[in-house]
């Protein structure tokens, strides 16, 4: 069973494997760095329980304090290599990594959803 996380609809709290499966350009740019929606695909660690979806949406920033460098370097196990730029493209489709979803108030005193940290899959014990 498949759960699409939206703005009614909350993606629970917690440590979830996670695996990018679509990108798509926001048309939005901070000085001439571009913002992508990422489509996270999200299992529990253990295997149990649905399988549900997630969007991020981050300005891909090349430097290596960035949240996109840690994001990147999670999934692909290589540091990010800010001289050459990157292909946000070869991200579909990677192994599961863990991802830590929180729960925030927004502007509009509404709830949401979002990524706090990427991490891979190595450094986290599943006991």
């Amino acid at each position: 069973m498949r759960i699409t996380s939206s703005e009614s609809i909350l993606h629970p709290e917690g440590i979830f494997r996670g695996r990018i499966t679509a990108i798509e350009p926001t048309n939005q740019f901070v000085e001439g760095i571009p913002e992508k929606t990422f489509v996270i695909e999200t299992r529990p660690v253990n295997g149990g329980g649905p399988t549900r979806s997630i969007r991020h949406t981050i300005y891909c920033i090349q430097s290596d304090s960035s949240r996109f460098s840690k994001m990147y370097t999670a999934i692909s196990g290589k540091e990010l290599n800010t001289d050459r730029g990157v292909n946000t493209d070869e991200l579909i489709g990677r192994r599961s990594q863990l991802v830590v979803v929180e729960h925030y108030l927004k502007k509009n005193n509404q709830k949401g959803h979002r990524i706090k940290h990427w991490r891979p899959l190595k450094n986290v014990s599943s006991g």
